[in-house]
């Protein structure tokens, strides 16, 4: 069974009306913009979160990589690639 709810928005009367006006124009009721504004949320935090989750764990295991001492600084990575890129564009000369 379908577990309904009912929600209060308070909008000030020129955006109420705006709104009104809106849903009107596009032939639909205001139950269902609000209907599918709710939903594009709910789903909009659920990758957010998800998303956020990734982040601390990548944050995490940087630190981790950090306090172990296993990191390369970044003017060592610079010389690294630049070499890399170098020999493969003499490798693609060739």
């Amino acid at each position: 069974m379908t577990r309904k709810a009912q929600l209060k928005v308070d909008l000030d009367a020129k955006l109420a009306d705006d709104f009104a006006a809106a849903v009107t124009s596009a032939q639909t009721s205001e139950s269902e913009v609000l209907r599918e504004m709710v939903q594009d949320y709910v789903e909009r935090q659920k990758v957010d979160s998800g998303y956020r989750q990734f982040l601390e764990a990548k944050v995490a295991r940087g630190r981790e990589d950090v306090a172990a001492g296993e990191v390369i600084a970044a003017d060592d990575a610079e010389r690294m690639f630049a070499e890399r890129r170098e020999l493969a564009l003499k490798a693609s000369r060739s």
